[in-house]
């Protein structure tokens, strides 16, 4: 199952870098609702976007989060690498953003996230930092 889990979460990377180039979030956001458990758990704190931190439960929640974050960005542009580990999927970044009322280009830079998976949802999933971060809390290393 987790080669499809890392499948999964690149299919909803892919089709998130599509919905960038538009700027068009709704039709990305109907996807990504069908990928999470009902009652998932998305922990933000870790998250190097500080206005967004904290946990949210729920796929509204989520939601909400995506909605607000993305009301800031014209575009946002990604470089990734997805690490399978078992259950969970660890996704390396290394981000930039368009803002949608400026026009100015912020370098978000490296960090990192891990989704858990059960029965092909995403039940949890952590922002952090680093890459080296993300990675020792699933057990890697760099």
């Amino acid at each position: 199952m987790s080669r499809e889990n890392v499948e999964l979460y690149r299919a909803v990377l892919e089709e998130f870098r599509t919905a960038s180039s538009g700027s068009d979030w709704e039709p990305w956001l109907a996807r990504m609702t069908d990928v999470l458990d009902p009652e998932i758990e998305w922990d933000a704190s870790g998250s190097p976007m500080p206005d967004l931190g904290g946990v949210h439960r729920g796929r509204d929640a989520v939601v909400r989060w995506w909605r607000e974050w993305l009301a800031a960005w014209q575009t946002v542009e990604f470089d990734y690498k997805l690490v399978d580990a078992g259950n969970r999927v660890v996704v390396l970044l290394d981000q930039r953003m368009c803002g949608r009322s400026t026009g100015i280009e912020v370098e978000l830079g490296k960090y990192a996230h891990v989704g858990t998976f059960k029965d092909g949802r995403m039940v949890h999933w952590t922002a952090y930092p680093s890459h080296s971060k993300a990675l020792d809390a699933t057990g890697l290393s760099e």
